[in-house]
């Protein structure tokens, strides 16, 4: 047993030190220049925000969130952003490149939510785009010509 193993562990660095040294063959493609890369966020858009209005939803805001409405929370220095659908919790990795925004990663909860309120709110986080400041404490998220989402600062 003990024979079988020497042999076998002998073998197995022989294999091992075959293939050290040798220049690898594969190919590594540069990133695509299509967009500037980032890992930044824009530090305006730290803290918490409250959704304060859907302008394309065809129902009423205060019909589709009588208590509770959606928030988000942004992390800029750790590019993430966490919240509440106003039924699921989610969380996203979002980068910003001058007034546009983009999300990845994004995960959720799976509840089964009654009503409109979280498809009208997921159609606005899809379609958003870019973002924009009405003040300090509002800011918009849309598209080039479209608001898609209001939130208030917490």
């Amino acid at each position: 047993m003990r024979t079988s193993f020497l042999i076998f562990l002998l073998i197995f660095l022989w294999a091992c030190k075959e293939n050290t040294g040798k220049p690898s063959t594969q190919q590594i493609s540069p990133p695509s220049p299509t967009l500037p890369m980032t890992n930044k966020v824009d530090s305006s858009l730290a803290g918490s925000w409250v959704l304060a209005g859907l302008p394309q939803s065809a129902t009423p805001f205060e019909k589709l969130y009588p208590r509770q409405r959606p928030v988000i929370f942004i992390q800029s220095d750790l590019q993430l952003i966490s919240g509440s659908t106003g039924c699921n919790r989610f969380s996203a990795t979002i980068a910003t490149i001058g007034d546009k925004l983009t999300f990845t990663d994004f995960t959720s909860s799976t509840l089964k939510c009654i009503g409109e309120a979280e498809p009208n709110f997921l159609k606005g986080w899809e379609e958003t785009k870019k973002y924009r400041f009405q003040n300090p404490d509002e800011m918009l998220w849309g598209s080039d010509s479209v608001v898609w989402m209001v939130f208030k600062r917490r």
